[in-house]
């Protein structure tokens, strides 16, 4: 039976799981996605320090957030490519004059897009998480659900920036391989990325003026679970898992909501991500997470 301490514990791990899972539905802001990732692992591991490295456009990694010390103090620290992984995670990488580190590397699609560095004044502080299996699994699951936060975050950031640019669209959203396009108040696509094109085998110009649900799922009106619809009801991002013969696969469908400058509704972002291996239930995903992670500490480096 576990103590009142322990429970205590296991609610505080579980809110903060539950907060960054929420995390993309809440908050697009990609400072304050930063800002929370980076507050969640110092809370959820007790550290005195947190700092968050993302990858830069060169794929080296550079702090982008920080929390319990200055950013001045770290915002000219850089962790070139020719470093490997192997070192990161077992050595700091800041001297920050603490007495024990940790160092987690955020995984998304088995790739390395940034590190979480927490520091404390206790000796060993970070011993249980790094080796109980449980505790590691918690902090698996946490790395798990704030990349996919601060992934669709930047993604966002990327869109604003590019979205007055149709040659900057074409050439930054047509070399990602999820399926991305833009949706209007009546579910008529009016921008779409390569993949989407890729994917129904049509040129992009006959998807561009369509009903998004003749496109994406062959009907003739709009889809029961529309994720599109949910984001015009609530203002705000919506998440679902869609599973449709239609589209030959499952994929995990993200709507984001777009507002002029007015802050008026005006149409929605909709990425979609296929997973994988469609017969996975969560557990089965968040191992396949900790595996990839394991499988990168141990043969990945930056590059």
């Amino acid at each position: 039976m576990l103590s009142v301490s322990d429970e205590k514990r296991l609610y505080h791990r579980i809110k903060i799981l539950s907060d960054a899972f929420m995390l993309s539905s809440k908050a697009l802001d990609y400072k304050v996605v930063l800002r929370t990732a980076t507050r969640h692992f110092q809370v959820f591991t007790g550290a005195d320090a947190s700092v968050l490295f993302l990858n830069t456009r060169d794929e080296a990694l550079a702090p982008v957030c920080s929390s319990g010390t200055p950013f001045s103090r770290i915002k000219e620290v850089i962790l070139p490519r020719s470093i490997r992984l192997k070192d990161i995670i077992t050595r700091p990488v800041l001297d920050l004059r603490y007495t024990s580190f940790m160092n987690t590397p955020l995984i998304y699609n088995r790739k390395l897009i940034g590190l979480s560095a927490v520091f404390s004044i206790v000796p060993e502080k970070f011993h249980t998480l790094e080796h109980d299996k449980y505790e590691n699994l918690f902090l698996t699951m946490l790395a798990t659900y704030l990349a996919v936060s601060i992934e669709n975050a930047t993604l966002m950031n990327t869109i604003r920036s590019l979205e007055h640019s149709k040659s900057e669209w074409e050439s930054t959203f047509d070399a990602i391989d999820d399926l991305i396009s833009i949706h209007d108040k009546d579910f008529t696509i009016l921008r779409a990325n390569k993949a989407v094109a890729k994917k129904f085998k049509m040129d992009i110009r006959k998807i561009v003026g369509e009903k998004c649900y003749k496109i994406f799922h062959g009907a003739e009106e709009p889809w029961k679970a529309c994720p599109h619809r949910r984001t015009m009801e609530t203002k705000s991002p919506c998440t679902v898992r869609v599973e449709d013969p239609h589209l030959c696969g499952i994929f995990h469908v993200t709507t984001f909501p777009k507002f002029d400058e007015h802050g008026k509704f005006i149409s929605t972002v909709r990425v979609a991500k296929e997973i994988p291996n469609e017969k996975m239930v969560p557990e089965q995903l968040i191992q396949q997470e900790s595996e990839a992670m394991v499988e990168i500490k141990q043969n990945l480096h930056l590059h």
